[in-house]
């Protein structure tokens, strides 16, 4: 049988066990956890404050794929303190995967260490394909002891954004940072992002191209809604998102995307939704020698603006970075009377 058909007929069977009330894990024919965990805190920048805090996890791959790995970390009282992705393309064998759990957000939470790894998950597939979880495990590993003040604190989160203006445009605004690579990685947290990023009223529709958003004096349509991530010296890039709306919370990671030959690699999505906020990882495998990697995020939306507008921003999980905005009018004119932004 060759290795593709012994793929599609796992696939198959996984499939058809869910019609009977069996999990995934039942199949444990593709990859599982070898029990093997390691933790160490990660200062990227030098400035002796820790941006994340990695946990290697073993797997053990029987079919070559890609796979995904994700689990959360909880302080001694159970609270849940923050989240963390990895996906990667594997052969068969013994590898590890590394989860990144963001110092910013661990910070943020106040609670101290020592963490204990649970909701641990690992799936073979990807977003486009389709996923099938390998194993599950919920108390899986406990961390060393950190306190909360060890790592990166956050900055203020508040802007206003006002004026008054006549017209529709169709605007792009692009973030780009220089991104520190460590043993041949990179990775970059977005935590905290609210969609729509705005604490004015919002009232917000759903139709069939998207969601439609009215705020005092703007009107945003669902479409266009591209979200597109771009990396430059690396061999792949992948896109990691958790929405939190309320108790729930949904977790989907990309397909891996490879560079092409001048070492760029592309991610693009529409998938983004108000109505809640996000935590993002972006993160993939660094060309040979890089000591850093260009990232750029860029956003793409149709505003449509009439008479004065009062909006106060917050920028909570808005990435540090050189941050540019390109506008264009559509049928015919725009103008700003005024504008404010501070």
């Amino acid at each position: 049988m060759t290795r593709g058909l012994l793929i599609l007929l796992i696939f198959l069977v996984a499939l058809s066990s869910s019609a009977y009330g069996q999990t995934a894990s039942d199949w444990p024919d593709l990859a599982s956890l070898t029990g093997e965990f390691s933790d160490k805190g990660i200062d990227i920048n030098g400035d002796g404050r820790l941006d994340y805090l990695n946990i290697d996890v073993g797997v053990n791959v029987l079919v070559p794929g890609e796979y995904s790995l994700y689990g959360f970390i909880f302080d001694k009282n159970n609270k849940k303190v923050a989240w963390a992705a990895d996906h990667r393309v594997f052969s068969d064998g013994n590898h590890t995967m590394q989860l990144l759990f963001d110092g910013k957000t661990i910070e943020q939470s106040r609670l101290n260490g020592p963490y204990r790894l649970g909701n641990l998950s690992l799936s073979w597939g990807s977003a486009s394909s389709g996923l099938i979880s390998c194993a599950r495990q919920n108390d899986a590993y406990t961390t060393a002891n950190y306190n909360s003040s060890d790592f990166a604190d956050p900055e203020d989160s508040s802007r206003l954004l006002r004026g008054t203006g006549d017209g529709s445009l169709l605007v792009t605004l692009s973030i780009t940072a220089i991104v520190p690579t460590f043993s041949g990685r990179y990775m970059y947290d977005i935590a905290g992002l609210n969609m729509p990023p705005v604490s004015s009223p919002v009232e917000i529709k759903g139709s069939k191209s998207g969601y439609n958003l009215t705020m005092p004096g703007v009107y945003v349509p669902g479409k266009p809604n591209n979200f597109t991530v771009a990396a430059d010296e690396v061999k792949n890039i992948n896109v990691a998102v958790m929405k939190l709306q309320g108790n729930l919370q949904r977790i989907w990671v990309s397909s891996q995307f490879p560079a092409d030959s001048m070492g760029k690699a592309v991610a693009e999505s529409d998938l983004i939704s108000p109505g809640g906020s996000y935590n993002v990882k972006i993160f993939g495998d660094a060309a040979e020698n890089e000591t850093a990697v260009n990232l750029t995020m860029s956003v793409t939306k149709k505003l449509v603006v009439d008479g004065p507008f009062s909006l106060v921003i917050n920028t909570t999980g808005f990435p540090s970075g050189s941050y540019s905005i390109n506008a264009r009018a559509l049928n015919g004119s725009f103008c700003f009377d005024e504008i404010d932004y501070r």
